[in-house]
């Protein structure tokens, strides 16, 4: 008799560890499913970020090769500029 009784408790004893660990599973799973959730949204937001700097970046080169672009005419012109002065000022010399 003792056997029975020590069999059924055992099975009650199983039965509520398995109850308590679905419930701790449960829990985990909301736990952890609102953190995936969370850690994706704060990736979207820095992917979003970083696409935004990207073609802040592209302007930037952009300008910047403009402005080479520019100052290599400004340069130019300076010297045609420079040049043409030159030749009438010392023409006489030449």
């Amino acid at each position: 008799m003792k056997k029975n009784l020590k069999k059924k408790t055992t099975q009650k004893n199983i039965a509520s560890r398995v109850s308590a660990i679905e419930l701790e599973f449960a829990t985990h799973n909301a736990t952890c499913s609102e953190r995936y959730k969370n850690q994706k949204e704060t990736l979207d937001r820095i992917e979003k970020t970083i696409k935004k700097n990207s073609e802040a970046i592209d302007k930037l080169f952009g300008i910047s090769n403009k402005g080479h672009g520019a100052i290599k005419v400004l340069i130019l012109i300076g010297s045609a500029v420079l040049g043409f002065f030159s030749y009438f000022k010392f023409k006489d010399f030449i």
